[in-house]
């Protein structure tokens, strides 16, 4: 097999297939081998299928396999190969490839505003990512903020129950006091009477030992 069929085999992968003859997209080339029977040589051409094309959508089916001369090629142009069968089409046939070219472009252009559409979702998606993890962010820095606030409330509460006890000690030795004081002045009364006793004991004593009067206390 000569370099010149290698090379014109490698120039066939990746392009579209239009058949003139049964005027529609054949499908699109993702790998080719060559074969040789004789003294003649075939391009295996492995294709994907294309379904519903002009009809507003488009899309890949399955994989098939297809055999071909390279007299069948009438012309291979930068995104298309046209198949004839090795014959020059009718009129007719030019016009319906005329009509699969602007269906091919409509294609085109239609995979490049979706190729648009997936890059523009992908930055916005990107771009909710990074929003995303601010929001985590702040959402962090929130629950720190509330994790401290907790733990301060919990502070302030075993704080005022604390201060509670100290308010009830302080009106227990308030009360005490006020016992104590009272307990005080009881006792100083009952000491200065047993006083004031004791000594009219003793006075009447040394009276009656004087032949005087016994003397009475006001």
């Amino acid at each position: 097999m000569s370099e010149n069929v290698e090379t014109r085999g490698n120039q066939l992968v990746n392009k579209f297939v239009v058949s003139l003859t049964e005027g529609k997209i054949l499908g699109f080339v993702t790998d080719i081998n060559v074969e040789v029977e004789g003294d003649e040589f075939y391009f295996i051409l492995k294709m994907k299928e294309i379904e519903n094309v002009g009809k507003g959508q488009s899309m890949f089916s399955s994989e098939k396999k297809m055999k071909i001369r390279p007299k069948d090629i009438v012309n291979v142009g930068p995104d298309v190969i046209i198949l004839g069968e090795g014959k020059v089409p009718p009129l007719k046939e030019i016009e319906r490839l005329n009509q699969i070219v602007t269906e091919y472009n409509s294609l085109m252009r239609e995979l490049e505003n979706r190729e648009k559409t997936i890059e523009k979702l992908k930055e916005e998606n990107y771009q909710l990512k990074k929003e995303l993890e601010e929001i985590q962010k702040e959402l962090r820095k929130l629950q720190l903020i509330k994790d401290d606030f907790d733990h301060l409330k919990e502070q302030l509460v075993r704080q005022e129950g604390q201060l509670e006890m100290a308010r009830e000690y302080i009106r227990l030795l308030e009360g005490i006091r006020h016992d104590m004081d009272k307990l005080k002045d009881d006792v100083d009364k009952l000491i200065q009477g047993q006083l004031e006793s004791i000594v009219r004991s003793i006075i009447n004593e040394e009276l009656n030992a004087r032949g005087l009067k016994k003397t009475s206390f006001i």
